[in-house]
């Protein structure tokens, strides 16, 4: 899931009218804040980034208060090990789930009209829906919004997490995942077939407004402006509370513990998350508060 990027999915996960309390933003001497939080336990620190999963090579170097956050770290956690997304089997396994079950196709799921729909909008962008009639509508819409990422010179290969990946193996830190690929999958499966054909439609016809959506994304973060994404996520996911909770709430709550657990240990740890988890109504930072715990901005 983290090499496959959507539109939502980038600009909420990778990305709520209820702000990070402003009494935890600390401002940097030369005034930078980042997407970067530190947490205090009795004998080690714990920091949390919010990544963007895919970027340009042209958006870094990244700011020096992130790599200082990564040299005091011991052991690195992101959302999923990207390490496991490197076995064949594993790349296997999820091409499968994304498949339709035998004798079902997208025309046959989508149905006549709103599959006409989606071929028109999907050539707009340069890409003929029907490589994808074999598989499951969010995996269209996903590889369509890939593409679409890549040919703004948006690369997996150099988000956030493949980049401190990178360093955390020639460094010899471990990397651990706070959920499984597997996990991530789904929570794309689970919406019903008929959910996934809107998602799909919905995603296409805002497939024009992405490059400019893309760079403000890039921009917010840059600066570390959580009302930037907890505006998008209000906007993104306030029609849809359901999916609103299933791919954010849920999961953030989920995270909590293993999170809060750190704080328990004697060594630094980095944890790198997708930066809607960190802005927003019940963001990891807002739990994180309800539970005590004094988050600071970088």
């Amino acid at each position: 899931m983290q090499r496959v990027a959507i539109r939502r999915r980038l600009l909420a996960l990778c990305l709520a009218s209820v702000l990070v309390s402003t009494a935890a933003h600390a401002v940097d001497a030369d005034g930078a804040r980042h997407t970067l939080w530190e947490l205090h336990g009795k004998h080690n620190i714990v920091y949390l980034l919010g990544s963007i999963h895919v970027l340009r090579p042209s958006d870094y170097p990244l700011a020096p208060a992130v790599l200082d956050a990564y040299g005091n770290a011991k052991s690195i956690f992101m959302e999923v090990n990207l390490q496991e997304i490197d076995s064949q089997q594993i790349q296997m396994e999820l091409l499968a789930s994304a498949r339709l079950p035998e004798g079902k196709t997208l025309p046959d799921i989508m149905g006549k009209q709103r599959y006409a729909r989606a071929s028109a909008l999907a050539r707009e962008v340069g890409v003929d829906i029907s490589i994808f009639d074999a598989f499951a509508p969010w995996f269209a819409a996903e590889s369509i919004s890939q593409l679409q990422l890549q040919q703004l010179g948006f690369l997996p290969s150099s988000g956030v997490e493949t980049f401190f990946l990178e360093h955390a193996r020639s460094d010899g830190k471990s990397v651990a995942g706070l959920e499984t690929v597997h996990e991530q999958i789904a929570l794309f499966a689970a919406l019903s077939l008929d959910a996934q054909a809107d998602y799909l439609i919905s995603s296409l016809e805002e497939a024009h407004e992405l490059p400019k959506e893309v760079n403000d994304m890039v921009h917010a973060w840059q600066h570390g402006d959580t009302a930037w994404f907890a505006g998008q996520l209000k906007t993104e996911f306030g029609r849809d509370p359901k999916l609103y909770q299933s791919l954010l709430v849920t999961r953030n709550r989920k995270w909590l513990p293993k999170i809060e657990a750190l704080l328990n240990d004697d060594k630094n740890y980095l944890v790198i998350v997708g930066a809607g988890h960190l802005a927003g109504q019940d963001s990891v930072i807002e739990l994180l508060e309800k539970d005590g715990v004094v988050a600071t901005q970088r």
